[in-house]
């Protein structure tokens, strides 16, 4: 009897463990299929960013943003919260806990856009950047060659006058600094779709009159809609702040941050005054111990254009040599290349100095596009010098170190393998920002400069001090405590800004700091992030700690917060 009573109660403790198993099956089988339909709705909503991410599903569409779109969207997005809410109690591995906060904060993020901060009210430029991404990133992508992309280009150009037509139906209240920026883009704008449809008439001239005309048209919506911004009245000085509540918000569930905006402003102000001291000490000891003027250089009367792409290409090459050779970290050798080449002259309007253009880490063509500036063709005898000391002196070094290697390409890259839909759909630029200038300091700790470089490190310092003052900059912004003339008088105070066209840099990057809370303080802030998770993971591990280990996982994780990115360190 007694044996049966056990037969039995282990036949029931068998059958509840199965059960409960299948149960789970189910659940997480549910809970995939949730998470991706909502990567899925996120996509088809804006189909100009999944054209830059490499997912061309959607590449005919710009976003909708009139109100019926928004409500139905937002509703989405509220059911995803909801939905997403039931799964927080399942048996999750260390990956999938990190991707299941990732995906929450996505449709957290977007709810707050629309629903909260409401950009699609408050700021002109969403549109006029829809319309100019939209083609901008379908000229850059390599997926698919040009006559197979035309469809899709003119097709965007085709919806630029509807969503002209929406934004002149919700935007309401916009501050001056949003209307004097849109109407400056929005010349940008049309001289880009000029140049864009002049070079598709020239290589489709069989199509040429059928570019011309829906071009047109959109220029046309263009200029209407610059007329409609010149007719309105300007809404609140500070009305660009999305207020303390929403900063805070994006802080703890974009970032995954433990502290607000008024402990973030006290360690910018912390980390500002730190940097100062930092940069003036050692530009005092430069002034003091270095020695000034030049040196004399032999230039080559054969010195010319080709000589000084090669030179862009040969150190890339450098670089990612040093790395490998180093073993400082991996630099796999199937990684994809960097072509360097001058921006074509239909993209200059919008490129004006170098960029890096990232592969969209959902394609297959994983080519990295290095932008540099057009060079003459002949070179004067002043242009040959500077050009020549330019090279002698390997200047370009330190912008390859940022964009390419060890900096965006690298880390591009290898965030692109990660095998997860949601990793790869992440673009946080608290880690890509952070990184690439963790990197400056890093490769000239690694003698990537020779033993001692003055030069270099005071550009290091120079380079932190500035992203310390973007952090107070940001904040400030957003919580309505400067106006945007305070923070530009401030900024060109604070980094001694005395030409006229560094005043004039400040007063441009500005007015994009409103437009883009929280991105500006993550570059300082995430270099922090990844120096404190490798100081504790050093800590942790003591002699067994191996930093080529550290970096090769911290890169392997994806475009994520470093706050998640701890996780996967077992921390």
């Amino acid at each position: 009897m007694i044996r049966w009573i056990l037969t039995f109660m282990f036949a029931l403790v068998f059958v509840s463990v199965v059960a409960t198993d299948i149960a789970a099956a189910k659940n997480k089988a549910t809970y995939d299929k949730l998470t991706e339909e909502i990567l899925g709705t996120l996509q088809a909503y804006y189909p100009v960013q999944a054209t830059g991410m490499g997912i061309h599903t959607y590449d005919y569409r710009l976003a909708d943003y009139s109100a019926g779109a928004i409500k139905q969207m937002r509703n989405k997005l509220a059911d995803y919260v909801h939905q997403l809410g039931q799964y927080r109690g399942l048996s999750f591995t260390v990956d999938e806990a990190i991707d299941y906060k990732l995906i929450l904060s996505n449709v957290e993020l977007a709810l707050l856009d629309l629903k909260d901060i409401k950009w699609q009210e408050r700021s002109p430029q969403l549109y006029v950047d829809e319309a100019v991404n939209g083609v901008y990133f379908l000229l850059l992508s390599q997926h698919a060659p040009l006559s197979e992309k035309l469809l899709s280009i003119l097709s965007r150009m085709k919806a630029v006058p509807e969503l002209f037509q929406t934004a002149q139906k919700n935007l309401k209240n916009v501050p001056n600094v949003y209307l004097d920026l849109a109407n400056e883009s929005l010349e940008t704008a049309q001289r880009f779709y000029q140049e864009a449809a002049a070079e598709l008439m020239r290589q489709y001239p069989e199509r040429a009159d059928e570019i011309l005309q829906i071009s047109t048209q959109a220029r046309e919506a263009m200029t209407d809609f610059a007329n409609f911004l010149g007719d309105q009245t300007a809404g609140p000085e500070t009305g660009f702040a999305i207020g303390k509540v929403n900063y805070d918000y994006m802080l703890a569930h974009g970032y995954f941050l433990n502290f607000d905006a008024d402990s973030l402003l006290r360690l910018g102000e912390s980390l500002l005054a730190d940097a100062q001291e930092a940069y003036s000490s050692f530009q005092e000891y430069m002034d003091e111990n270095q020695q000034r003027g030049r040196d004399s250089v032999f230039v080559p009367a054969s010195f010319g254009r080709k000589d000084v792409l090669d030179y862009y290409r040969w150190e890339i090459e450098q670089i990612r040599l040093f790395l490998t050779e180093s073993e400082m970290l991996t630099v796999p050798d199937d990684i994809a290349p960097i072509d360097v080449v001058e921006t074509p002259p239909f993209l200059r309007s919008m490129i004006a100095a170098i960029a890096y253009q990232s592969a969209g880490p959902f394609d297959q063509n994983q080519r990295g596009i290095f932008y540099v500036r057009p060079i003459p063709e002949e070179f004067d005898a002043a242009q040959r010098d500077a050009r020549y000391r330019y090279v002698h002196r390997r200047g370009f070094k330190g912008s390859a170190v940022h964009e390419a290697y060890p900096g965006h390409h690298l880390q591009m890259q290898l965030a692109g393998r990660n095998p997860s839909s949601i990793r790869k759909w992440q673009a946080n630029t608290m880690m890509m920002e952070g990184w690439a200038l963790y990197c400056e300091e890093m490769m000239y700790h690694a003698e990537l400069y020779g033993e001692e470089d003055p030069a270099v490190w005071l550009g290091v310092l120079g380079g932190i001090r500035y992203r310390a003052a973007r952090i107070v900059a940001d904040v400030k912004l957003h919580t309505g405590q400067f106006t945007y003339q305070e923070c530009v008088d401030w900024l060109i105070k604070t980094l001694d800004a005395e030409s006229e066209s560094d005043k004039d840099y400040h007063r441009k990057m500005v007015r994009k700091y409103t437009l883009t809370p929280t991105i500006w303080m993550s570059y300082l802030v995430g270099k922090q992030e990844i120096e404190r998770l490798r100081e504790d993971v050093m800590n942790r591990d003591g002699d067994s700690y191996d930093e080529r280990a550290f970096y090769d996982t911290l890169l392997s994780q994806g475009s994520i917060p470093p706050a998640l990115i701890r996780q996967a360190f077992g921390l």
